[in-house]
């Protein structure tokens, strides 16, 4: 995979698109671990069905609604609002 950025949109209460992944660590229902090429990215939320795992493209695409997100130990809200 040639792309090293990483980036995420997500259609609040319908699901979220992860580009820049480079693994899946652990998939739920309430929870998704990703590695990305910008680091470890944790989604947490309810009804997460994986519906599509690109690795050649490094996507990963969910359904579901995300409550929180955070990046390696520091929460992505607080890496925003500094």
């Amino acid at each position: 995979m040639e792309n090293k950025n990483s980036s995420i949109s997500i259609i609040f209460g319908k699901g979220f698109t992860v580009s820049g992944v480079t693994g899946v660590v652990l998939g739920t229902d309430r929870e998704l671990v990703l590695k990305t090429a910008g680091g470890t990215l944790k989604l947490r939320g309810e009804n997460f069905d994986v519906t599509k795992v690109d690795m050649e493209t490094g996507a990963v695409e969910a359904k579901g609604s995300v409550k929180a997100l955070s990046c390696g130990k520091t929460s992505i809200a607080k890496r925003l609002f500094r």
